[in-house]
């Protein structure tokens, strides 16, 4: 339900599908949202120039309304003037009513003919009187004003047998006609039931006052919120006239006048309870964004800004209060609490889907096994399961990926109360995330993942010196070896021999690299000079998932070292990334630094042409260097890579790894200089 601007702002006061009702037909069909809402738009507008304290209103109304009920209970069950008071008047705040404005929307109020059209006049006639109020003020003094005369009405009967006064003016106000209806169907409709309507007007009220005491949040952060919000005049509107039908009810009682068709009034309390439950659902999203917004609020202060003890900081990450149901310990498959697991350790979140690779969990194994020796740190994985998946299904992944961890799993959960938090502050995306905090829930590294990836337990302790020391090595060496089971690899590396690593998915091109390897191997000019270089295979399928995303791991931790914008450092690994699709690929290296990194064709193309080029040689590496150089510039296309959804911060500014613009940024990465268009 929302509310739309009309089309014709001065249409008239009398809607033309309004002259098609009749005495026999009273029903609230004809007043269709959207031509409520263009009477609203026509001839009302919010204005909030007078101001009123509308809690204290709805409470002494309902004090009034509930107090009077109480009385006409005494009447039908033959025990009048045995009432006796609660207190809870006395509890009401005073309020400063606006008499004068109460009294002309008391007199619209009173002595009206039924029907749907007059109380539609009506509502319309008190919206004017009240043009200078918000639109819950116009609701609940329009209740005030219809409460005022209700509790007039029995204060006077309760008095009457014993005050004379109170007698005369219950007798001039027909009160005695009044308890004649007590017992009937239409009364208790529309008075006394808790499901009455006025007490249904009283509830959407409250409902309305709680949407606006939600002011103090963005509506950035409750989008729900500025929707309902443009439907409370809509709300509005349905209160008056809800108590007006009811008013005029109440009077063809006191006169002995036809009252309002059965028809009608349950037509008014089907609407008014959709419109409960609307305020309901809207109440109940908001409800959950608020207790979202204050959690994260919480977060932020005992995280980013005023760390606090990790055993607490924890339960309420992961279930959004104090207390926290116990930990399962991965290695004796018991339940530990988790004071006990974390008190005064250092913590280890793994923070993942479903979709966690068998990789990862070796890798964090590792970590795992070293950490324990001294029990300085604590690993807990905290399992993030999307709603597409099915319940059974879900739980049996859980229960396989909980037997291969042997550290502190949290407990199966299809929510984590700080999703926004593990979000928005840590960049939880898809992949794996793994956070290092101390004792005192103080990040001490965002995003651990990569370095475990590429390092595994090297990575303890996971600070930034740390960090810096490994990157001094050459990335070949941190990436590229721990992929090859060649039991030479070390010693060549240590002898600095000249290297060539290769792989790629056409099986074609391996044999003709590797013909061509053989080729210039056994050519006499090169035996004869002594000229010498090794080749390994980078080519095992079960190991391909794994050694992209550990080169990929590499371009992450040296691009957030160095600043946001992938520099000359990583242009080598991120070239190297970018031939993951092509049919083939090399890495020149001396021991374990790169000199070369090119795609299949160039590298097949430079060793094609030895012939031409060997009798130049002084060093094999050199001159492939300067060949291949050559060979780049005749045909460089630029280069479109995919980033994963990584979880923390990735690079924003990406440089092509073959010419120095810097990429897009989109779904892919793809040179600004044009080249290839793939």
């Amino acid at each position: 339900m929302s509310l739309s601007v009309p089309n014709n702002p001065v249409a008239s006061l009398h809607h033309p599908k309004l002259s098609t009702s009749t005495k026999d037909d009273q029903s609230i069909s004809h007043l269709s949202d959207e031509t409520v809402t263009d009477y609203i738009y026509t001839k009302h507008h919010e204005d909030d120039s007078v101001k009123i304290d509308v809690d204290n209103y709805i409470a002494l109304v309902e004090s009034i309304i509930t107090t009077a009920d109480r009385i006409t209970e005494t009447v039908t069950h033959g025990t009048e003037g045995r009432l006796i008071f609660s207190d809870d008047f006395l509890k009401v705040n005073a309020v400063d009513p606006p008499l004068c404005t109460l009294h002309k929307v008391s007199s619209q109020l009173s002595c009206k003919a039924p029907g749907v059209e007059q109380a539609h006049k009506t509502t319309l006639d008190i919206l004017d009187i009240l043009a200078s109020y918000s639109w819950e003020a116009k609701a609940v003094l329009t209740l005030t004003a219809f409460a005022a005369e209700y509790g007039d009405i029995w204060h006077l009967n309760h008095y009457s047998s014993l005050d004379p006064l109170a007698k005369s003016l219950s007798m001039i106000k027909r009160v005695p006609l009044l308890k004649k209806q007590l017992e009937g169907m239409k009364y208790r409709q529309v008075l006394v039931s808790p499901n009455s309507l006025i007490y249904s007007c009283l509830r959407a009220m409250k409902y309305i006052t709680q949407l606006k005491n939600f002011s103090k949040y963005d509506v950035d952060e409750l989008p729900e919120l500025s929707s309902v919000r443009r439907q409370i005049p809509f709300f509005s509107y349905w209160i008056i006239h809800i108590i007006v039908a009811t008013r005029i009810e109440i009077s063809s009682y006191l006169n002995e006048t036809e009252g309002q068709s059965q028809r009608y009034l349950n037509d008014l309390a089907e609407k008014i309870n959709r419109l409960l439950c609307t305020i309901e659902d809207y109440l109940n999203v908001i409800r959950e964004q608020q207790e979202e917004i204050d959690l994260y609020r919480w977060l932020v202060g005992h995280i980013n800004n005023s760390p606090t003890r990790i055993t607490l900081v924890l339960p309420k990450l992961i279930e959004g209060k104090v207390e926290a149901k116990p930990f399962i310990d991965g290695s004796t498959r018991l339940q530990v609490s988790v004071e006990d697991a974390l008190r005064d350790k250092n913590v280890i979140l793994l923070i993942s889907g479903l979709d966690i690779s068998d990789d990862d969990i070796r890798a964090v194994d590792l970590v795992y096994n070293e950490v324990r020796k001294e029990d300085k740190y604590k690993i807990v994985w905290i399992p993030v399961i999307p709603d597409y998946f099915r319940e059974e299904e879900a739980r049996k992944i859980y229960e396989y990926l909980s037997s291969l961890m042997k550290w502190y799993i949290v407990p199966y959960t299809t929510k984590i109360a700080g999703w926004r938090y593990l979000e928005d502050k840590w960049q939880f995306r898809q992949d794996p995330l793994v956070v290092v905090m101390n004792s005192e829930s103080k990040v001490e590294f965002a995003n651990a993942i990569h370095l475990i990836r590429v390092w595994g337990a090297e990575a303890i302790p996971f600070t930034m010196d740390r960090t810096l020391a490994l990157l001094k090595k050459n990335w070949p060496e941190s990436t590229l070896l721990k992929f090859i089971e060649e039991p030479r690899l070390r010693s060549w590396v240590n002898q600095d021999r000249t290297i060539i690593f290769y792989g790629g998915k056409d099986p074609s091109w391996i044999q003709q690299f590797e013909e061509k390897v053989v080729e210039i191997k056994n050519d006499p000019y090169t035996k004869e000079k002594g000229y010498t270089f090794e080749i390994v295979e980078v080519n095992d399928f079960t190991l391909t998932p794994h050694f992209w995303i550990t080169q990929w791991g590499y371009f992450v931790i040296k691009s957030q070292i160095k600043d946001s914008s992938a520099t000359e450092t990583t242009e080598d690994i991120l070239r190297l990334i970018s031939y993951k699709d092509e049919n083939g690929w090399a890495v020149l290296t001396v021991g374990s630094a790169p000199l070369v990194v090119g795609r299949g064709d160039l590298i097949l193309g430079v060793l094609e042409d030895f012939n031409k080029w060997k009798t130049t040689l002084t060093a094999f590496h050199d001159v492939f260097k300067d060949k291949f150089g050559l060979q780049s510039l005749l045909y460089r296309p630029c280069e479109r890579i995919t980033l994963p959804q990584f979880s923390g911060w990735i690079p924003i500014k990406v440089n092509c790894p073959e010419c120095p613009l810097f990429m897009k940024v989109g779904i892919s990465l793809k040179c600004n200089s044009g080249g290839r268009e793939d």
